[in-house]
């Protein structure tokens, strides 16, 4: 096939067809309307000689086809977007997307200054987040997101991931204001015989500062803490601990901006159980290091962060 029969719009279509994976969704996200994309979906059907798209019982699944190109096609919009932001990169005029994943305590802290500051340099600019827990690195490494905010670490293998310190992070226990523990002096011991709420993001099975039990010898495989209610993200921890003994170990941010319900406190957690991740990062994928758009984002996260102590 001759390349210059290729619409190149109509890559881009596609790749938000194979993240989406929804042809609504697809146009919903690209500002267009759903006949369009249903139409870029059937010539890329005709171009592919393959249906990219399955329509199953809840939605619609990628064919092993579209699951081998989905990476090819990622890497040739990105590297468009990269030729183009280099040969014209404005602030004033770029009406690119750049997309940002963190959890909400992250986004919550650092995002709403990051913004302001795009929307008068750059007020064309869209900034879009997701906020969805899951393993923090998986987008960046994929190519669906420019940046990722995170207190966790990449994994040892990734070596094409670059950082840069943007907050400190401490962490408060929230409780409800008639908890037995609400007057009393915290310690290890007195904490041990309380329940807790497990926040777990990417699917952990245990406490954070469970490990420092053990490190304590307050805990072991057999006699573990109390953890009796489990939770996927950090929004559903407040109303359950106004309404049980349910103790939550959460950002400082988060726990402060939820005492706003009175029923809540937070209290301070013992130094014996500070965790040793203290600091949020601003990650990025080598591939868009010199992007001139994610270089100067990065200036921004720079000039409001870097050095000032943030609490996140």
């Amino acid at each position: 096939m001759n390349l210059s029969q290729i619409d190149l719009n109509l890559l881009f279509v596609l790749k938000h067809l194979l993240e989406e994976k929804h042809v609504s969704n697809t146009a919903m996200s690209l500002n267009m309307n759903q006949s369009s994309v249903s139409r870029t979906l059937q010539k890329m059907r005709v171009l592919f000689d393959d249906e990219l798209l399955v329509r199953k019982k809840y939605g619609y699944e990628l064919t092993p086809k579209a699951e081998s190109i989905k990476d090819d096609i990622n890497t040739i919009t990105i590297n468009l977007e990269k030729l183009i932001h280099k040969q014209s990169f404005d602030p004033k005029t770029v009406s690119s997307t750049v997309k940002i994943y963190g959890l909400l305590p992250q986004i919550n802290t650092l995002m709403p200054k990051v913004i302001a500051r795009i929307r008068q340099e750059a007020p064309s600019l869209v900034v879009s987040i997701d906020s969805v827990p899951r393993r923090h690195f998986d987008a960046l490494v994929e190519g669906d997101v420019h940046f990722a905010l995170s207190s966790h670490q990449p994994p040892n293998a990734e070596q094409n991931i670059y950082r840069m310190i943007l907050a400190s992070r401490t962490f408060r226990l929230l409780m409800s204001r008639d908890h037995p523990l609400a007057n009393e002096e915290l310690t290890p011991e007195k904490l041990a015989e309380f329940h807790f709420g497990q926040t777990s993001l990417q699917g952990e099975k245990k406490l954070s500062f469970e490990h420092k039990y053990q490190e304590l010898g307050l805990a072991n495989k057999k006699h573990r803490l109390s953890a009796p209610v489990q939770v996927n993200n950090f929004g559903a921890a407040p109303s359950i601990a106004a309404e049980t003994d349910i103790i939550f170990h959460l950002p400082t941010p988060f726990a402060e901006e939820a005492c706003h319900d009175p029923r809540l406190i937070t209290r301070e957690v013992p130094e014996e159980l500070h965790l040793s991740f203290q600091h949020v990062y601003l990650y990025w994928h080598k591939r868009f290091n010199d992007d001139p758009m994610c270089e100067w984002v990065r200036e921004i996260f720079k000039s409001l962060y870097v050095g000032q102590n943030t609490d996140s």
